[in-house]
């Protein structure tokens, strides 16, 4: 049995759970980096995790701007933030070895 696809009141449109989950994993990509492991690599990682939640934060909100939005909008806003993230430059501090984004030991 399937998932009923999820209402956006406000627009009065459906969207597949999957065009969701797909946003939101897009976003948890974007905000998922290891932590620092030393004090001074603190303020490369913020930057970096400024630069990444700006991006999810600016998808987020056409979205909620959006009168009309349907399952391609969450999905092309969730394409969107992927290849924003994979254009930015990799990490450059000193992060826990073995520890990658979406890694959750």
């Amino acid at each position: 049995m399937g998932r009923a696809a999820v209402v956006d009141a406000a627009a009065g449109t459906a969207v597949s759970g999957s065009a969701i989950r797909h946003l939101l994993s897009a976003v948890n990509q974007a905000l998922d980096l290891p932590p620092p492991s030393r004090p001074h690599d603190r303020l490369p990682y913020l930057t970096l995790l400024e630069r990444r939640a700006g991006v999810a934060r600016a998808s987020i909100g056409r979205l909620i701007a959006s009168q009309h939005g349907d399952e391609l909008d969450y999905t092309s806003e969730g394409d969107h933030i992927l290849h924003q993230i994979a254009d930015m430059p990799p990490d450059t501090y000193r992060h826990s070895p073995g520890r990658c984004p979406g890694d959750r030991r």
